[in-house]
């Protein structure tokens, strides 16, 4: 008799401990508790070594993005670039903190719903510490229908789950080679220059020179203050638009182009054109490797002044 009335109080007990349990996940399931995992990418952006573009059909197909000690190149069909660092260190910290939202579905029929298929979606393999890969696809973005914040559809390439991520994915992996290079000629401040020295052809070398707030030209000659303003800001933030990837120095014999700019707490910065026959072509010390059209939005002509421009009216 008393072990019968111990195995009722020991099934009342689990009865219990069992509503209890069901409750509990009632409760977490009400407050959007994860019943999923946390992150897609286990590792954060700095231990990011490598982004590999694979699909088809994509301006970013083909391209390598990997980091070269510190600093971030790019590969494509065999040539190597500079990579624009800032949009090559946004596109890795925006992998590094991929958090899905929430699981909106589980099987393979699914993919295609959001674009998730190894054909439809954008695929790229991530490489992180200790020779680790993570292959991701990137699928179709749309707007969270609670909060109207755009979402993108992600998968892991070896799972069949498709997760839910906040933000417009596809406006950060959908770039195209010439968007990802290094663009910069020269960024400096103009408060921190001290002297400019043209070098042209013939006798057309001049020099400018910063004496306290003024600015002077070679033999004492004072510079126009509102043109030299101009012509500082041009400097200080110099980007180029359009690469001359067909150029090439090696045999070159036009006439050259070149100012060099001094100034505070910064090394010399060489800025050379290059009478090209198709047009003025432009490098500086600050990217050696890269060659653009200068003659786009008139670059070469703001920038290789001639001494007379300085000259007041």
């Amino acid at each position: 008799m008393s072990r019968n009335r111990n195995n009722r109080l020991l099934l009342i007990i689990f009865g219990i401990l069992l509503v209890a349990v069901v409750a509990n996940q009632l409760v977490k399931s009400s407050r959007g508790d994860r019943t999923f995992r946390k992150d897609l990418i286990e590792y954060p952006a700095e231990d990011i070594s490598k982004i590999i573009f694979h699909s088809s059909g994509f301006a970013t197909e083909g391209i390598e993005l990997f980091k070269e000690d510190t600093l971030w190149r790019l590969r494509s069909e065999g040539k190597e670039y500079p990579a624009d660092q800032s949009l090559a260190e946004g596109i890795a910290g925006e992998l590094a903190i991929l958090e899905p939202e929430r699981l909106v579905a589980n099987r393979k029929e699914a993919w295609s719903d959001y674009d998730v298929t190894d054909s439809a979606g954008i695929k790229m393999t991530i490489s992180g510490p200790k020779n680790s890969t993570t292959d991701l696809i990137v699928g179709r973005f749309a707007y969270n229908e609670t909060s109207r914040q755009p979402i993108t559809y992600v998968r892991l390439a070896n799972d069949n789950e498709v997760f839910a991520v906040e933000g417009y994915l596809g406006l950060s992996f959908t770039r195209g080679l010439a968007d990802l290079r290094d663009k910069s000629i020269f960024r400096g401040n103009r408060n921190d220059f001290t002297k400019i020295t043209a070098f042209y052809p013939a006798d057309s070398s001049f020099t400018l020179i910063r004496e306290g707030t003024k600015w002077v030209l070679d033999g004492g000659q004072k510079a126009d203050s509102l043109k030299t303003m101009q012509f500082l800001n041009t400097l200080a933030y110099l980007t180029g638009t359009e690469f001359r990837d067909d150029f090439d120095t090696a045999g070159f014999t036009g006439d050259t182009y070149q100012i060099t700019v001094e100034g505070i707490n910064m090394a010399p910065v060489e800025i050379k054109g290059f009478n090209d026959p198709a047009g003025m072509v432009m490098q500086s010390s600050v990217n050696p490797q890269t060659f653009f059209n200068g003659e786009t939005n008139r670059m070469a002509e703001n920038v290789f002044r001639g001494r007379r421009f300085f000259i007041p009216n």
